[in-house]
């Protein structure tokens, strides 16, 4: 009958969070999976017009939340008996909420007195380190590991190939032994394994239309991805839509870049597009047989709004009936429950998909979702060129761990009225 007895109160959370009761289950969901709890049943409840109360039955106790989006606050009870440890999930459901204060006391079931655990102020979860070269007053997409890897870079005898910024974000290449690209401090490619990525970005898709003669890409600026699609002759004319100039004169003018991709910008057969990608499908009056996106991932709102329903619903407008896309979905390793929640988000548009992934050392196991209006199969799928990492069958890129499966479950619905993926983006993602 013994058992620990969590007692949270959550400061200063994000309003938007604490009133979306999708969000808020897989949170309590996730967290007591990861304590290693069995989940036997869960209720929320949404108020009007706001608060959400929630309680996930456990074979051990139970874990709740109550929320008053009107001041900002959670209060959080995490009961259990036996050998777990509900405080090894206390930093998961705070920054989970984005709290930004709190205050947990501990409960050892059978005595009287409870233990003060915390009672501070959180840092502010998701705010790296200021770039030391820039005085530190731009937005950093990249976790961790990027700054640690770029900041390493900047500091030693490296070549800074590029450093622009724009009104987007802040465009740097620096070349050692390799040819890196950042933007706002993530990492975009290493040039010694970038090839992995947009092979598998791009060879599978085409498998399903192996002759279309026009191709659309959604980012890509850097013209990696447009060089795999440029070595199918069929193709005639692709239009490629990235929102930075910046990006796309880099892709262009920086000898080093346009010699990785091929000068593929350059190419008759491409046109460029600097323009937002949800603008030039709005207008969009082409179908397309094959459409890519290659979008950052989703680490901010603003990015997060390219991985909603409504999105994927406008770009199926400009799909071809018999047509695929094909949609980079993020880290397996560091963020599935993101990559599982895009695959499902596709499908809240009507699509029907194929999950897929492979290791790309510099980023470690990457996954991809390919969409269409009709069921699709990987029987028989071969990559149509000669290619230097796919295997063969291609069905082999389908096959998932274990404990990667086991994530799927916990996907959500991201769209305009819940966007929420870049919050469980910085959730899953510690090193963030």
């Amino acid at each position: 009958m013994g058992g620990k007895h969590l007692i949270l109160d959550a400061f200063e959370c994000d309003s938007t969070l604490l009133n979306n009761q999708d969000y808020l289950e897989q949170l309590l969901t996730m967290a007591a999976r990861n304590a290693g709890m069995e989940v036997v049943y869960s209720y929320f409840h949404p108020f009007h017009p706001q608060g959400v109360t929630g309680m996930i039955v456990l074979a051990t106790s139970h874990l709740s939340i109550h929320t008053w989006p009107e001041e900002r606050y959670a209060s959080l009870d995490f009961y259990t008996c036996g050998e777990h440890d509900p405080l090894s999930q206390v930093d998961v459901l705070l920054k989970g909420l984005q709290a930004k204060r709190a205050v947990v006391y501990s409960v050892s079931r059978g005595t009287t007195s409870p233990q003060l655990v915390m009672s501070q102020g959180m840092e502010s979860f998701g705010s790296p380190k200021p770039d030391e070269r820039h005085g530190g007053d731009e937005a950093v997409r990249g976790d961790k590991w990027d700054q640690i890897g770029r900041q390493a870079l900047l500091r030693g005898k490296h070549k800074l190939l590029w450093d622009e910024k724009s009104a987007f974000q802040h465009l740097q290449m620096i070349e050692a032994k390799d040819v890196r690209m950042y933007l706002d401090g993530q990492l975009q490619f290493s040039s010694l394994d970038e090839h992995i990525y947009h092979e598998a970005l791009v060879h599978p898709a085409f498998t399903f239309v192996p002759t279309p003669s026009r191709v659309l890409i959604l980012g890509g600026g850097d013209g990696l991805a447009l060089r795999e699609v440029l070595k199918y002759p069929s193709v005639k004319h692709v239009d490629l839509v990235d929102l930075d100039p910046a990006v796309l004169q880099a892709a262009k003018k920086s000898k080093k870049l346009a010699a990785l991709n091929d000068s593929s910008l350059s190419d008759s057969r491409v046109a460029v597009h600097p323009q937002d990608a949800v603008d030039f499908l709005a207008a969009n009056r082409t179908l397309y047989p094959l459409i890519i996106v290659d979008f950052p991932d989703p680490t901010d709102e603003t990015t997060s709004s390219l991985y909603t329903t409504e999105f994927y619903t406008l770009l199926k407008r400009c799909l071809a009936d018999d047509g695929v896309f094909v949609c980079q979905s993020a880290s397996l390793d560091d963020t599935p429950i993101v990559f599982w929640s895009i695959g499902k988000t596709i499908e809240s548009a009507g699509f029907h998909t194929l999950s897929y992934h492979t290791i790309v050392p510099s980023f470690g196991d990457w996954g991809f979702h390919i969409g269409a209006k009709t069921a699709l199969s990987w029987e028989g799928r071969q990559a149509q060129i000669p290619c230097r990492t796919l295997p063969n069958p291609l069905r082999d890129l389908s096959r998932f761990p274990s404990t990667i499966l086991a994530k799927k479950p916990l996907a959500i619905v991201n769209s305009k009225q819940h966007t929420v993926l870049h919050h469980l983006f910085k959730q899953e993602n510690v090193y963030w």
